[in-house]
C-alpha cells in the first residue's frame, strides 16, 4: 500500500498556513478557446470567493500571476503544437512587470482538445515540461476543450487532473503552492569552515557516490534531462546563458556525519550534477541547524562549494525534528548505535529522495508514513518552507523514529505528486556502510516503479 489517503475534505482557508493572496491574470483567451474563457472567469470568481484579491494590473508585487496562452489545435502531437517564442511568454510578461523570470508565482493557462486524465505518467510529464520549457513557467494548467477536466503540472512531475468543481479545486491547489515561500536559495557560505584534513578523511562523499551509482542501477535515479529536449537549441542557449538552466537532475541523497556534526547532501542539479555519477566536489556540507532563517553551507578549507540540493531545507527540518541517540565506535572504527556512546546524533543517519511510485512496501521491514492531508492536503514544491514543515510533521508521526522498541531500521513516506523520501535509522543491526541497507530494502522489500507516480485527488 502506498499510504495516500483519499481526497481531503478540509477547507484550506481554515488551515494555519493559508493567507489571502494578490492574484493577477495576464492576457485574454483566444476566441476559439471558449472552455478556457469560461474557466478563467470561474477561477477569478473562485479566488475572490475565498478571500483573495484579483487585480487587473500590478508592478510584479503579486502572489500569483496567471498568464493566458493559446495552444493551436492540429493533427500533431500536443508537445509539437506548443508555440515557442523568444523571449518566452512568461519571461516577457514577468519582464514587463518586474517579476523574476522563473518565479514559482507564475502559472501559464491554456486549452487543449486532448484529455489527459488516465494517460501514462511519463507521457503527461513530458507534455507538462514541454509547455513549461517553451513558456518559461514552472507551473501550467491545461483545460480540456469540452471544459470537463483541467490538469495542473508542476516542475517536480506532478499532474493531478480535476473533473469536479474544477475551478475551486485548481484554485485550492494554486493557493496551496503560493502560500509556500521559496527558501532553496536562502543560505550563506562559511569559508574554510571544515579543515582540509577533516575533509580528506570524511567518508560521506564516497558513500553518497556509491549509493548514487546503485540508485541509478536500481532505476531510482533517472538520467538527467537536458533543457534542449523540450526547446530549440537557440532557446536552450538563452536559458543556459542568462538563467543558468541546463538540465533537470532529479533525486537527492544525504548523510549525517558525526565527525563533522554536519549533514552532507548532493549539490543542486542546477550545477549540472548527475547524481548517478557524483564527484567529490558535487556534495555540499551543511550545518543542520538554520540560523536566522538561513542555512549555512560549511565550505571545506580552500574550496568553493556548489549550492545544496533544493531539498536541503527538508533534510535539515527532519533532522531537527527527530530524537537523538548515542553513538560509539565499533571495532572497525565505524559509528554505531551505542547507549553508552561518546557522541549524540539525530536518529536519522541518511536518506534518499526518488521520483518513483510505490505499489507495496513490506511493513515489517520499512515503515510507511501516510501524508497528513488534513493539514497539508495538496503538497508543496521542494525548496519551500512548508515542504520543510511537511518533513518535520511526517517524522514526528513515525513509530520507528520515535519508539525505541520498534525494531524497524527504515522509514519511507510518499510526497504528494512527485515521489517519495526514505531514511535509515541509527539502531542496532544497521549495516555499517551508509545507505546500503536502505537500498537493499528497496531492491527486496519495496515494489516501486519510475513509470508511475501517484497523482491523488
Amino acid at each position: 500500500m502506498t499510504g495516500i489517503p483519499d481526497r481531503p475534505t478540509v477547507k484550506i482557508d481554515e488551515l494555519p498556513w493559508w493567507r489571502p493572496l494578490l492574484v493577477q491574470f495576464a492576457g485574454t483567451p483566444h476566441p476559439d478557446d471558449t472552455a478556457l474563457g469560461v474557466f478563467v472567469r470561474q477561477l477569478a470568481a473562485a479566488f475572490e470567493e475565498q478571500g483573495h484579491t484579483v487585480v487587473e494590473s500590478s508592478h510584479g508585487d503579486v502572489d500569483l500571476l496567471l498568464i493566458v496562452t493559446h495552444v493551436p489545435p492540429g493533427p500533431q502531437p500536443l508537445p509539437e503544437r506548443v508555440p515557442e517564442e523568444s523571449p518566452p511568454l512568461s519571461a516577457r510578461v514577468c519582464g514587463d512587470l518586474g517579476l523574476r523570470v522563473g518565479s514559482r508565482r507564475t502559472v501559464v493557462l491554456g486549452q487543449v482538445p486532448e484529455r489527459l486524465a488516465g494517460r501514462r505518467h511519463a507521457e503527461v510529464v513530458e507534455i507538462g515540461r514541454t509547455v513549461m520549457g517553451r513558456t518559461a513557467a514552472p507551473r501550467v494548467v491545461l483545460v480540456n476543450g469540452d471544459g470537463r477536466e483541467a490538469t495542473l503540472f508542476t516542475l517536480e512531475g506532478g499532474h493531478p487532473t480535476e473533473t469536479d468543481r474544477i475551478a475551486d479545486r485548481i484554485r485550492d491547489r494554486l493557493v496551496t503552492a503560493a502560500c509556500a515561500r521559496d527558501v532553496g536559495d536562502q543560505y550563506d557560505v562559511v569559508p574554510d569552515a571544515v579543515p582540509a584534513t577533516n575533509w580528506r578523511s570524511c567518508s560521506a562523499p564516497g558513500h553518497l557516490a556509491a549509493a548514487g551509482r546503485r540508485m541509478g542501477r536500481l532505476g531510482l535515479l533517472p538520467e538527467p534531462v537536458r533543457i534542449d529536449r523540450y526547446v530549440s537549441e537557440n532557446l536552450a542557449s538563452l536559458y543556459r546563458g542568462y538563467l543558468g538552466w541546463k538540465r533537470l537532475s532529479e533525486g537527492m541523497l544525504f548523510l549525517y556525519d558525526p565527525d563533522l556534526d554536519a549533514v552532507v547532501v548532493t549539490a543542486s542539479g542546477s550545477w549540472d550534477v548527475d547524481k548517478r555519477d557524483l564527484r567529490e566536489d558535487e556534495v555540499t556540507v551543511l550545518d543542520p541547524h538554520p540560523r536566522n532563517g538561513r542555512l549555512r553551507v560549511l565550505a571545506p578549507e580552500g574550496l568553493d562549494p556548489k549550492g545544496p540540493s533544493v531539498e536541503a531545507w527538508e533534510v535539515c527540518a527532519l533532522l531537527s525534528a527527530v530524537p537523538t541517540v548515542r553513538l560509539g565506535r565499533s571495532a572497525t572504527g565505524q559509528w554505531v548505535a551505542d547507549p553508552d556512546g561518546e557522541r549524540s546524533a539525530p536518529i536519522i543517519r541518511g536518506g534518499v529522495h526518488a521520483h518513483v511510485g510505490v505499489r507495496r512496501a513490506d511493513e515489517t521491514v520499512i515503515e510507511s508514513v501516510s501524508p497528513n492531508r488534513e493539514l497539508y492536503p495538496y503538497g508543496f514544491g521542494c525548496g519551500t518552507d512548508l515542504m520543510a514543515d511537511v518533513a518535520a510533521d511526517t517524522v514526528a508521526r513515525s513509530r520507528a523514529v520515535n519508539d525505541s522498541d520498534d525494531p524497524r531500521l527504515y522509514v519511507r513516506w510518499p510526497m504528494l505528486y512527485h515521489g517519495e523520501m526514505a531514511v535509515e535509522l541509527w539502531k542496532p543491526g544497521l549495516p555499517g556502510q551508509p545507505l546500503q541497507g536502505l537500498l537493499d530494502t528497496y531492491a527486496q522489500s519495496v515494489q516501486y516503479t519510475p513509470d508511475h507516480v501517484d497523482q491523488p485527488l
